[in-house]
């Protein structure tokens, strides 16, 4: 029974969110979300963001809001762990199993898992035929979890160090650019820059933070550079 209504919850999640978000106008993404997942929209939709509010719901109804993040943050990792690609291969492919029952492995695979609504989730998914989407609805989901909050990732890598006071800067400059209210400021030291800094933002995944959309190099090593490439040379060391 209570499995029973784990799905029907689900499933009445799933219907309003496609209904919110038709209407949705009350909160538009900032330029970097827009960036992030390539649309360049003001309102999201389509079957991966509809889901993706379907389990962002379904957890808040169960209080369970961190676990599930939790849960789908290990499902994204597992996805794009590429020692278990061919095992991964092999369960999706096999055509003698079910879409529960590829679900099931899949489930097994990741176990131990933190909240009760993801499990229901991923076999709902399946019953839908919607399996395969499971990939893009994690990452939907964790780009929806910082608009929501509105944060974006900035990451600074300087020549040394920044104190606070410059790092506070950084900050209140990117949130205007950026369109969020915070900074999620991510730092690194490289000390081949000579001095100075860059900033890269507008990440496709929040959290693993490839293929930056956006960048400025204020670093002494790439004054140094492009200076010197127009006299024809590279500054290779110093």
């Amino acid at each position: 029974m209570a499995r029973t209504m784990g799905v029907a919850v689900l499933s009445v999640a799933v219907s309003r969110s496609c209904d919110v978000l038709h209407g949705e106008a009350n909160q538009q993404r900032s330029l970097t979300q827009r960036q992030a997942d390539g649309s360049y929209l003001k309102k999201p939709f389509g079957p991966a963001v509809s889901y993706a509010k379907a389990l962002r719901e379904a957890g808040q109804a169960k209080e369970e809001d961190a676990a599930v993040m939790a849960d789908i943050l290990k499902i994204k990792s597992f996805y794009e762990d590429e020692t278990i690609f061919e095992e991964l291969s092999l369960v999706q492919n096999d055509f003698n199993l079910t879409e529960v029952e590829r679900a099931d492995k899949i489930l097994d695979m990741v176990k131990p898992l933190k909240s009760t609504v993801t499990p229901k989730f991923v076999k709902f998914l399946a019953k839908k035929m919607r399996l395969k989407g499971l990939k893009a609805i994690c990452l939907e989901y964790v780009q929806s979890a910082y608009f929501k909050e509105s944060v974006a990732p900035v990451k600074v890598t300087s020549a040394v160090r920044l104190s606070e006071a410059q790092k506070e800067k950084i900050i209140e400059k990117m949130k205007v650019k950026c369109e969020t209210d915070s900074i999620k400021l991510i730092e690194e030291v490289d000390g081949n820059l000579i001095s100075g800094f860059k900033l890269e933002w507008g990440y496709i995944d929040p959290e693993k933070l490839d293929a930056p959309s956006h960048g400025v190099d204020l670093s002494l090593r790439n004054i140094l550079n492009k200076k010197a490439l127009q006299v024809g040379g590279l500054v290779d060391a110093l």
